[in-house]
């Protein structure tokens, strides 16, 4: 039975619903609740004010599939051993089947196995059951599909282009253009999939509804007011939220003032979308009598850069502007109102306070802690620190890029290690420079600071492996991704996405953590 009560002395249900809502690529700083000067997310600042904000909260990495595996299993990257789509293009070891070496419980298995009716609905394709989701869920469903998503439209779509059938095809995107838009706005009809699903399930039951949106990654294209809500209305320029990462894109470091403000208005107005759309989720909570009992998560998987540090997107660095997350946990009957709590922590957390509040046992082998008595002001933030991770594979090479952030207390120290090149590491006091603007503090080999920093490494290290020898070994056997699956992937600007790469000898059995490069040779 969940402990403590509401902030006004309300005695908490049992065990609550639980709403998990994923934002994607929404970065902390661009939310009002976090203190922006745009009113971006009006409903997430009333949603913050029913309970408590987490002012600091840092994801595993900077793209979508590890970090929702991070979320959705309580494990840092290292510990549940996903840390690059390539692991689906492995040729396997001497010929033999390649098995990603990925380990986790996944949260919703925890709540079906405790009674909870389960259900997700989610709008990318790094969150589809051929990457490791969707076990524990009841229904489990993607929504948001074209004809270059869909498994049975993209088909039809290649046969037509193939046989040169130019007027059948015409005829069909007359016929459904929305199917040939990939940049359609998709949270309404994941948010319309979940509210049919709330409406139809059985009352008595508990339930886990976990909701992820994705119209914020680029393009940034929000519809309508949303698309001129932050713009300037008498800007001329060449920046229309499209063709973000194409080859001939406007959007490039020497851009013009303008243009660029002009691209994180757009964006903005992507913010204010997607939060429209958890209003309306909200909003259906409490006309169903519903709010009070249900405990509400809202986070992200990662931030997304304008040029901070000299990229746009995201997947390429792990600067704040990447891996600041918002982070809100919000039940009426069982958490207090309009709390915040300094210092960090991480999605990683998720998973062990849920459990914690929803009185269920979690795994024993996890790296994220429970954040509960946190909330409620039962305790203080204890010193804990957060690793973040990220692969980036430079062209034709088998070795990769590897980063790796850590975050203790108010400093964040990032190591950059190429292939062949000694590690660099810089720092940051986020205290005083919570943009981490301008160069950091190195740490050159032999220092004070730079022993301590391997030190922290190695620790983690240890912490990981033991973490990742109790977790659940998921034996899910790799299935190379398809031509169309890579192009669809690549239209959302993940240029190297299964383009092979993987052509080293070190397999799956080695024990290598992500950290020390996955399966990848280092040299």
């Amino acid at each position: 039975m969940a402990a403590g009560c509401g902030g006004d002395g309300r005695k908490p249900a049992k065990r609550p619903n639980v709403l998990l809502v994923s934002l994607d690529t929404v970065r902390a700083d661009h939310l009002s609740a976090y203190g922006y000067g745009r009113a971006t997310s009006p409903h997430i600042d009333a949603l913050a004010a029913q309970g408590v904000l987490f002012d600091d909260a840092t994801s595993t990495t900077s793209w979508t599939l590890p970090a929702h595996l991070s979320l959705l299993t309580g494990l840092e990257i290292s510990a549940h051993g996903v840390c690059d789509d390539r692991l689906w293009q492995q040729p396997g070891v001497e010929g033999a089947p390649f098995e990603v070496p990925f380990r986790g419980t996944f949260l919703p298995e925890l709540l079906s196995a405790a009674g909870y009716a389960t259900a997700g609905f989610y709008t990318w394709k790094y969150l589809e059951p051929r990457f490791g989701f969707g076990p524990g869920f009841d229904v489990y469903e993607r929504l948001g599909l074209s004809v270059y998503s869909h498994p049975e439209w993209s088909k039809r779509f290649e046969a037509l282009r193939a046989a040169g059938a130019e007027e059948e095809l015409r005829a069909w995107m007359a016929e459904s253009p929305e199917l040939f838009d990939d940049q359609r706005p998709t949270a309404g009809e994941a948010v319309d999939a979940a509210l049919a699903w709330l409406a139809g399930r059985n009352p008595e039951q508990p339930f886990f509804l976990f909701l992820h949106l994705f119209d914020a990654h680029d393009d940034y294209v929000p519809p309508p007011p949303f698309d001129r809500r932050f713009t300037d209305p008498a800007y001329a320029g060449p920046i229309n939220g499209r063709h973000v990462t194409s080859p001939d894109s406007p959007v490039r470091a020497d851009m013009a003032a303008a243009d660029l403000a002009q691209l994180i208005a757009l964006y903005d107005g992507e913010l204010a979308w997607v939060d429209s759309q958890v209003g309306r989720v909200l909003d259906r909570l409490g006309e169903l009598g519903l709010r009070d009992d249900t405990l509400v998560v809202l986070t992200s998987d990662h931030g997304e850069e304008f040029f901070e540090h000299g990229g746009k997107t995201h997947r390429g660095q792990l600067y704040q502007e990447s891996v600041h997350v918002p982070l809100v946990l919000a039940w009426p009957a069982g958490l207090p109102a309009g709390r915040r709590v300094e210092g960090p922590v991480g999605i990683v957390d998720v998973l062990p306070t849920v459990c914690a509040l929803a009185g269920v046992s979690p795994p024993r082998a996890l790296s994220g802690r429970d954040l509960s008595g946190l909330a409620r002001g039962d305790e203080g933030n204890t010193p804990t620190d957060y690793l973040t991770e990220l692969l980036v594979f430079p062209p034709g090479q088998d070795a990769p890029l590897r980063q790796i952030g850590l975050r203790y207390g108010a400093r964040h120290a990032l190591l950059r290690r190429a292939p062949g090149e000694e590690p660099r590491w810089e720092g940051y006091d986020l205290g005083e420079n919570p943009r981490e603007a301008g160069a950091g503090q190195l740490a050159p080999a032999g220092s004070p600071t730079r022993q301590g920093l391997e030190e922290r490494l190695e620790a983690a290290r240890t912490r990981i492996r033991t973490v990742r020898d109790g977790a659940f070994p998921r034996g899910k056997q790799a299935v190379p991704l398809t031509a169309a699956e890579s192009a669809e992937l690549q239209k959302m600007g993940y240029a190297g996405a299964g383009a092979g790469g993987g052509t080293g000898s070190a397999g799956a059995g080695t024990g290598r953590l992500c950290l020390d490069g996955c399966i990848w040779p280092d040299r």
